[in-house]
């Protein structure tokens, strides 16, 4: 029953890590438009540049950073809105991890219940 009951969570727990860090999109399409937006209008000559960056898109501190160049704002504000968006970006892949990690360890749980509890049947 124990094995069950740990088996059951490791899998919620790992699913929902991994849903998480691979299936979702690391910002929201209206950011990610608007950030494709700013780099074809200031790199708009340059398919170098722009197969380079747009890519980026779906990173919270390129957003950031498209934001701060399309807003005029200066370095240091731009500087900080970045660093902003990265750890905030970074907190959510630790969450992930630590569900994922959560998972794996009740997995393990289920497996060691699991023979212990063949072991008690066996004696």
């Amino acid at each position: 029953m124990k094995a069950l009951l740990y088996a059951g969570l490791g899998v919620i727990l790992l699913g929902a890590g991994l849903y998480l860090q691979f299936g979702t999109p690391g910002v929201s399409p209206a950011d990610r438009l608007r950030c494709e937006q700013a780099i074809e209008k200031i790199y708009g000559g340059s398919d170098e540049a722009k197969y380079t960056l747009l890519p980026k898109c779906n990173e919270p501190g390129m957003v950031a950073m498209m934001d701060a160049r399309t807003g005029g704002v200066g370095a240091e504000q731009a500087a900080q809105a970045i660093a902003a968006a990265n750890r905030t970006d970074l907190v959510g892949i630790l969450i992930n991890c630590a569900l994922i990690g959560a998972g794996i360890g009740a997995l393990g749980a289920a497996a060691a219940a699991s023979r212990q509890s063949k072991r008690r049947s066996e004696a």
